[in-house]
């Protein structure tokens, strides 16, 4: 499963605040399931976090998916697809519903936006 970047903020605030909230508890649940993140994830935490070390921290056993040339295919499809509509994503969205698409992932978030993207699997934790 691919998750988004809200996933992962949620999860430092809960650890932060040290309470066990939603994304926590979707990670008990489904420990079964790999998590993954998109390049364009990792970049976003990056910014938010002091040193690579903590980003590391965060993401030890998730896997970090490249961005191939079918991912920019799948990018410039919603792209396409959602502009027409006029719902478009912001541009990391955009990337990260395209990695989600392009690698047959289901994407886990809790932002309704990507709910608009034609053959996207979400999951709300």
């Amino acid at each position: 499963m691919l998750t988004d970047t809200t996933f992962w903020i949620d999860v430092l605030e809960e650890r932060a605040n040290g309470q066990e909230g939603p994304a926590h508890q979707f990670i008990a649940r489904n420990r079964r399931h790999s998590l993954w993140v998109s390049l364009i994830t990792w970049g976003e935490l990056a910014a938010g976090v002091e040193n690579s070390q903590a980003l590391y921290d965060l993401l030890n056993r998730v896997r970090v998916l490249p961005l191939p040339q079918q991912v920019a295919w799948e990018a410039s499809r919603i792209e396409r697809e959602l502009s027409r509509t006029g719902a478009r994503l912001g541009e990391n969205d955009n990337w990260i519903a395209g990695t989600a698409r392009a690698w047959g992932l289901r994407l886990v978030s809790r932002d309704a936006a990507f709910r608009r993207v034609p053959r996207l699997r979400v999951i709300r934790y």
